[in-house]
């Protein structure tokens, strides 16, 4: 029932429909702005987004954002910023479109591994209108997912042709793909599970050509980890271990029950092995391989759920006595390696965080791969009527959609987005502090503290006393502010925020030595600190240090070239030594981040 060949319309009413449901579980997107996580940082407040100059080209191949090297994604941005310049509704329909033409690539690729039409194209509508692919498609910044993706789909399709043309375009496709984002590295190493899935057998050729395609993917994890050396904290071997499985399962579970989704997933609890979690998922997946063992036991020709009989299905390989379990075995495994990435990113700015909604987005394929061929196995076993299949088949559809629109709908502002993550998990500092922040932001400070002191109830954290010292600093309690900040280097010494904060505050009071003093120290702490080798260039050219001023402010553009306020500093120092020209230029750069 699900491997039946089908008539090339059957096919195009296929791809027009999977290009269409993504516009109706996402389309509400393209009237949202900018999520409040990243998106001023890597498209509003970046040169490197703002049209496809040489200078912009240059700066898009050679920087990281600042963590990831993603030149494709950038200029994915400058095209963008031709159309509609800074507002944001072309680049949310351009993740809209991508979305949906990496369905259609899915179903493509399935179809051709499975043999199974109807089975292929309702995984590849579950791909198109899952909840949890809401966080890659509404938020700007995850171009780099979306993007990534369909290089790989593409990639993937190509190298299935098994032909030299192939294998050219799909390296190329390939090399595309690791400019929009590197985390698609380990791709080749599936290709071949993949043909095995198929039904085809490995050849020395096979090997072969998917040396090149791994020579690539090392390139680039090179460059990566340059990149990650620099800038982000990773979590260590026993911390890794011990999460890696609680994050995989979490994240399965919200594929299959796709409820209380949320941009922010920390982990509150000391990372232990007797921490209930990690225990429960180091047990489970013991037993994942239990079932991979067992899948990979059973014998009988092609499929988990076929007859005893030695005619293959569809589109599969004659009988050749290889273990039945083997594709679902596989298709699990394509799992793991293409989710493998995401297991280096636990820690950051020294908050862990379990895992993120968009990593499941290109190893989902592995899921739906599995899912097409349990469908194609079932409908060989058990044939069900057609209006059985399309009438559950749709209400699965309709339903997930109407999730993905609601969940849509928590990207329309920052408060809603924080309200709900914290809702989420009440004990998420970071969801605590961002809304705190909005709150901020909104000239809501009575309503930020009240959110604090929650948080402090449930237990005491730098991160809350920080935030507590921003919010009275800005309603002008100087000395509440010191207090909250001066806590914070009592609990942490080494906190660099701490430093700056202080810092920033004896500036603003007329106390340039103190400041100076405070700025360095937090330069020491955290050499990536830009507000900070900012301040310092300020204090240094009021006192007409201009060597040491110009040396501040270029250390600062050397970390963020897109620091506003560096740009502005360095103009007058540069003018009052002469150089005019360059100081233009900076100026320039100045005003130009400045745009709203």
């Amino acid at each position: 029932m699900f491997a039946i060949n089908r008539p090339a319309w059957w096919q195009r009413g296929a791809i027009t429909l999977l290009f269409i449901l993504p516009f109706l579980a996402f389309g509400a997107s393209v009237l949202q702005g900018y999520a409040p996580i990243d998106d001023l940082f890597l498209v509003v407040r970046n040169l490197a987004t703002r049209g496809p100059t040489l200078d912009h080209l240059k700066a898009a191949f050679t920087t990281f954002d600042p963590e990831l090297y993603i030149p494709a994604t950038l200029v994915s941005f400058q095209l963008n910023y031709l159309v509609s310049g800074l507002h944001p509704w072309s680049y949310h329909l351009v993740n809209v479109l991508l979305h949906g033409i990496n369905a259609v690539l899915l179903f493509l690729i399935l179809k051709k591994i499975t043999a199974a039409p109807r089975a292929s194209l309702f995984a590849a509508a579950l791909f198109a209108v899952h909840p949890l692919t809401t966080e890659a498609v509404v938020w700007i910044t995850a171009r780099k997912d979306l993007l990534s993706t369909f290089f790989a789909l593409a990639s993937t399709l190509a190298f299935l042709r098994q032909s030299r043309r192939g294998m050219i375009f799909g390296l190329f496709l390939f090399l595309c793909a690791l400019l929009a984002k590197v985390s698609v590295a380990p791709l080749p190493l599936v290709f071949p599970l993949l043909l095995t899935v198929q039904g085809k057998k490995w050849t020395r050729n096979t090997v072969l050509s998917v040396i090149p395609f791994l020579l690539l993917s090392a390139m680039f994890v090179a460059v990566a980890l340059l990149g990650k050396e620099r800038i982000v904290e990773t979590a260590g071997l026993t911390e890794t271990l011990l999460l890696a499985p609680w994050s995989i399962f979490f994240l399965l579970g919200k594929f299959l029950y796709p409820k209380s989704l949320s941009p922010l997933y920390e982990v509150s609890d000391p990372i232990t092995l007797t921490h209930p979690w990690i225990v429960a998922s180091l047990v489970g997946f013991i037993g994942l391989i239990g079932i991979f063992l067992v899948l990979h036991s059973f014998r009988g020709g092609g499929g988990f759920f076929r007859k005893k009989s030695l005619r293959p299905l569809p589109g599969e390989a004659p009988h050749t006595g290889a273990k039945s379990g083997t594709p679902y075995t596989l298709s699990l495994v394509t799992f793991l390696i293409l989710f493998s990435p995401a297991l280096l990113t636990f820690r950051k700015a020294g908050t862990v965080f379990l895992a993120s909604d968009r990593y499941l987005y290109l190893p989902s394929v592995g899921l739906l791969l599995l899912i097409a061929l349990l469908l194609r196995g079932i409908g060989s076993h058990w044939p069900l009527p057609k209006q059985v299949i399309a009438g559950v088949s749709g209400f699965v559809i309709a339903f997930l959609c109407l999730l993905s629109v609601k969940q849509t709908k928590l990207w329309d502002s920052a408060d809603a987005l924080f309200t709900h993550a914290l809702a989420v998990t009440p004990r998420s500092v970071a969801a605590r502090t961002a809304l705190a922040q909005t709150k901020l932001d909104a000239e809501n400070p009575q309503e930020a503290f009240a959110i604090l002191k929650e948080g402090l109830r449930q237990g005491d954290d730098v991160r809350l006393h920080l935030m507590a010292g921003q919010i009275y600093a800005r309603v002008g309690q100087v000395t509440d502010a010191l207090g909250e900040f001066r806590k914070v280097q009592e609990m942490e010494p080494g906190n660099a925020d701490a430093w700056f904060s202080i810092g920033s505050i004896e500036e603003q009071t007329g106390q340039s030595d103190a400041a100076l003093q405070n700025y360095r120290t937090a330069v020491r702490l955290d050499p990536s600190d830009v507000p900070a080798h900012v301040g310092i260039g300020r204090i240094l050219a009021a006192r007409d240090d201009l060597a040491g001023a110009e040396q501040a402010f270029r250390t600062a553009l050397s970390w963020n070239p897109n620091a506003m306020d560096a740009h502005r500093g360095l103009a007058p120092v540069l003018a009052k030594t002469g150089r005019v020209d360059e100081a233009q230029k900076h100026l320039e750069l100045g005003l130009e981040l400045s745009k709203p």
